[in-house]
């Protein structure tokens, strides 16, 4: 596909190569402090570039906007790596302690507060 493009853009340039040449009728353009003489066609083809550039790199911009918009949301949808479960350090063969449980407080023997 990179190679059609290349060939394209090679073809075009060719062409307005070829038609630049081939007209030689002059013109002259006033711009008021300066007076410009030159092809018709280099006027044509300056045209058609000052129309094509800016709407050409607009498009560049929005794709590359686009592109980085798209990657960083694929990124966010990636799920999160599952954590991996560690063994401890010691694989000992006797068996840790269980804790004792807390002993259970009865109302009997809470002491009781002045006043209430």
């Amino acid at each position: 596909m990179q190679f059609i493009k290349i060939l394209f853009w090679v073809l075009l340039l060719v062409a307005t190569f070829i038609f630049w040449w081939t007209n030689e009728a002059r013109s002259t353009l006033d711009l008021g402090a300066a007076v410009v003489e030159a092809r018709v066609s280099t006027f044509v083809v300056g045209a058609f570039l000052l129309g094509f550039v800016p709407t050409w790199l607009l498009l560049r911009g929005s794709k590359w906007r686009l592109t980085r918009r798209i990657k960083t949301l694929e990124d966010a949808a990636k799920p999160a790596p599952a954590p991996v479960a560690t063994r401890p350090a010691s694989s000992s063969a006797t068996p840790t302690p269980a804790a004792e449980p807390a002993p259970a407080v009865s109302s009997v023997d809470s002491p009781k507060t002045p006043g209430l």
